[in-house]
């Protein structure tokens, strides 16, 4: 390495170990200065990093995907802040500043860091804890640190990045690596983070055993019913408009911090945005910068639809399907958005549209209030909603064994089908007054336990006690 090279990366790591703490600091404390609610992810690694310092136990590989603005940094920074350990023994790098910056790479960086440790990774003597945020940034960095891992069981490595898959895709790191993924925020984090309103102990879990356990419609409705009470008690002295705050833009908690004013919130989710299709997409295609130009606008157009038809939108943006279809999947490796399949067989599938919502419905929201939409307003409101119940879903369910969430392809079909074994149980989602129309046709099309129908309308059993009208009141709490 040449010495200009090394000083100036000295240099660097100097100044990160010496400040780090007070930087990251900021973003661990509100504007009053009080500490954030810890996520639980946060309080999993905080457990991981005691048994490692006092039992020198796996797992010490943590990887923490999601999401640009989900609060990936901020979990590093609180869990950076309140470690205590030898001097210079852990380190915060951002791979996006190390190599937009500096124009290095995290290999060097640590062949430096050797150097101020004293000592190679090989011959440590006591813990050393590694922070590398925004990992996807060095296209090396998994076997990098697959290598320090290797070397030497005194290092505890945490990183993150905007990509499970990406974290994943490397099957030697995937025996190594932990995931602790991370998601926009549900309400009640939401709540405890914004107003420190803690959840109701147990409900959550009481509530999600309620929907998807069951046997019938009317076991469902019986046991949300001995639920309402501690329901309407969590509810109580939360401004009505909190729920509207949420559904347009709460889910990313970077935006508490400017204090619902609303014109700032939207230019930054506006330029979050940006940052993922100007910053992250290079990283994960090879498409050329006229294709890149297009993302925000096709975005747009998904924003605006129930389902996506890929040749439609091809014809739209004159690009090929396959391109396309490209586009759609290294957004949806970005965490923004989610694809739902429909029901059915895998021909069926590949034949039918996919519905792809946002994984935020802020990323919506923010198109149609800052670029505006001739979509009605209920419309719009519906469409949050849905993308809100997604999050929900896709939270629970994704990655877990024997399950799956499709949705109806049928006209006027339920917005989606949650499969759990061989349980199968339609969820129809509104903003305004639901019937039971269309959960009962997708009940039928695929003889299910029972059908859920979620909007802001007060729990009912319907007159053939096959499907529950579920209060959003009460889901938004699971």
């Amino acid at each position: 390495m040449k010495k200009l090279k090394k000083d100036q990366i000295l240099a660097y790591l100097q100044n990160q170990l010496s400040q780090s703490s007070s930087r990251l600091k900021g973003y661990t404390i509100d504007q009053e200065g009080k500490g954030y609610f810890r996520r639980s992810a946060a309080l999993v690694i905080d457990k991981y990093i005691k048994d490692f310092k006092n039992k020198g136990v796996e797992p010490r590989w943590i990887a923490i995907p999601g999401l640009r603005g989900v609060g990936k940094t901020t979990m590093l920074a609180q869990i950076y802040t309140s470690l205590k350990c030898e001097n210079n023994h852990k380190l915060y790098i951002s791979l996006d500043e190390v190599k937009n910056v500096l124009n290095v790479s995290l290999a060097e960086v640590l062949e430096v860091y050797e150097e101020i440790l004293g000592s190679v990774f090989e011959q440590l003597k006591s813990e050393v804890y590694l922070f590398v945020d925004e990992v996807h940034y060095d296209p090396e960095w998994s076997s990098v640190l697959k290598t320090i891992y290797d070397r030497t069981k005194k290092t505890f490595i945490i990183c993150t990045g905007s990509s499970a898959l990406s974290i994943q895709g490397n099957p030697d790191v995937s025996r190594r690596i932990v995931l602790r993924k991370l998601y926009p925020i549900s309400f009640t984090e939401y709540q405890l983070l914004k107003n420190r309103k803690f959840p109701v102990k147990g409900l959550a879990e009481s509530i999600r055993s309620a929907l998807f356990q069951a046997g019938t419609a009317n076991e469902v409705y019986q046991n949300l019913s001995k639920l309402e009470r501690k329901v309407n008690q969590y509810w109580i002295n939360i401004d009505r408009l909190e729920l509207e705050r949420y559904l347009n833009y709460g889910t990313i908690p970077f935006t508490l911090q400017y204090q619902n004013n609303e014109a700032l919130i939207y230019q930054q989710i506006d330029q979050t945005l940006n940052n993922i299709v100007y910053k992250d997409l290079p990283l994960f295609s090879k498409f050329d910068s006229a294709t890149i130009s297009q993302v925000l606008q096709i975005l747009y157009t998904i924003a605006s639809q129930d389902v996506t038809s890929v040749n439609k939108i091809a014809r739209i943006f004159k690009i090929s399907p396959i391109t396309l279809a490209d586009i759609l999947n290294v957004l949806s490796k970005c965490e923004v958005l989610f694809r739902v399949l429909p029901y059915g067989t895998h021909i069926g599938q590949v034949k039918k549209p996919s519905k792809y919502l946002f994984v935020s419905p802020a990323y919506r929201s923010v198109f149609f209030n800052l670029m505006g939409s001739t979509q009605s307003f209920n419309y719009y409101k519906g469409k949050l909603l849905e993308d809100t119940v997604g999050l929900y879903l896709y939270r629970i369910f994704q990655d877990k064994i024997s399950t799956s969430v499709t949705y109806d392809s049928s006209e006027k079909g339920a917005d989606f089908i949650v499969k759990i074994n061989e349980n199968i149980v339609p969820v129809e989602v509104g903003y305004g007054n639901k019937d039971f129309k269309q959960v009962e046709k997708t009940l039928v099309l695929t003889k299910g336990q029972y059908g859920i129908s979620i909007s802001p309308s007060p729990l009912m059993l319907n007159e053939k006690k096959t499907s529950v009208l579920v209060p959003l009141k009460f889901f938004l709490l699971i």
